[in-house]
């Protein structure tokens, strides 16, 4: 019967063969010209964009790295005014008008083109000076401190051309003009003899620092047998205090030749010294021509007689 097969052949939209389910779930890509071009535009967009966060980025990168180099620059050149004053201190003699003459500051020089540490060396080439500091107080002071070696001998030096000048030897040995000291300061001290090296030469002076510490011992502790000191020679001394035989000479009124041991204690040769004298005084005050007291464990008196004793 025509009527029985009216279910079989069943195609309505509510059953279970609907269109939707034939379509299935999966989404179409539509590759026309079109969409091609929209999906280009829109990454071109995010690219254009990324570009411009990192030129953004490297432009405030760029203004702080620059505003940072400013800062330094200001502070070096900030304080750049002519010198004012030039301060000068000094734990010696040198007065004031010492350093103005190896100055030479141009005028309205500024103090970031005063080079400090080139006027340290100016200033501590020169003999008299054993240190030096200069640095810059702003906004216009110069300060300049110095400390001076002590006189120890002077000496006397003449040139080739016949000139004959004075010199003061310090403690290093370094030998210099002497400004600033008064005539009653130079006359007391001994005058000096140097040691004459194998070439000739008499320079560089060494060994003074133990030649020092005789004289400010004497000059201390027995200032009578100092203040007759005139010479101080180093005929036999070579600076070199472990060769044996070295030997210092103090040359005075009293006694022409006093010679010392450079190696042995100085407080006792000038105690064997003064008893020494005190006791040929007592004896009449016979005229002495050399006193050695380098010997270990006595002196050796030589008389103008030709005579010679031990004490």
């Amino acid at each position: 019967m025509i009527g029985s097969n009216k279910e079989r052949g069943s195609t309505a939209a509510g059953g279970s063969q609907s269109w939707r389910q034939l379509a299935g779930n999966s989404r179409v890509r539509v590759n026309s010209h079109q969409a091609s071009q929209r999906r280009l535009l829109k990454w071109l967009k995010l690219f254009v964009l990324l570009l411009i966060l990192v030129l953004i980025i490297s432009v405030v990168v760029w203004v702080g790295t620059r505003i940072n180099d400013s800062d330094h620059s200001l502070q070096v050149q900030a304080p750049s005014q002519p010198v004012q004053r030039v301060l000068f201190y000094s734990d010696g003699v040198l007065p004031n008008s010492w350093v103005s003459s190896i100055l030479n500051l141009a005028v309205g020089v500024s103090m970031m083109e005063v080079d400090i540490f080139a006027l340290k060396q100016q200033i501590e080439s020169n003999g008299q000076i054993k240190s030096a500091t200069v640095e810059r107080i702003f906004p216009g002071d110069l300060k300049i401190v110095v400390q001076e070696h002590a006189p120890t001998l002077r000496m006397a030096i003449q040139y080739d051309s016949g000139e004959k000048l004075v010199r003061i030897v310090a403690r290093d040995g370094s030998v210099y003009d002497g400004v600033g000291y008064k005539n009653s300061t130079l006359q007391r001290l001994p005058y000096l003899l140097p040691y004459q090296h194998l070439d000739g030469s008499y320079f560089p002076l060494k060994g003074i620092a133990r030649v020092a510490e005789l004289l400010e011992y004497a000059r201390n502790n027995y200032p009578k047998i100092f203040a007759s000191w005139q010479v101080i020679a180093l005929t036999h001394y070579s600076g070199d205090i472990e060769l044996p035989g070295q030997v210092i000479e103090a040359r005075s009124p009293l006694v022409p030749r006093i010679i010392f041991s450079a190696n042995q204690d100085y407080g006792k040769q000038l105690d064997r010294l003064k008893y020494i004298m005190e006791y040929i005084k007592q004896r009449g005050n016979q005229s002495i021509e050399r006193i050695d007291l380098s010997l270990s464990d006595s002196a050796a008196v030589q008389f103008s007689s030709g005579r010679v004793g031990s004490y």
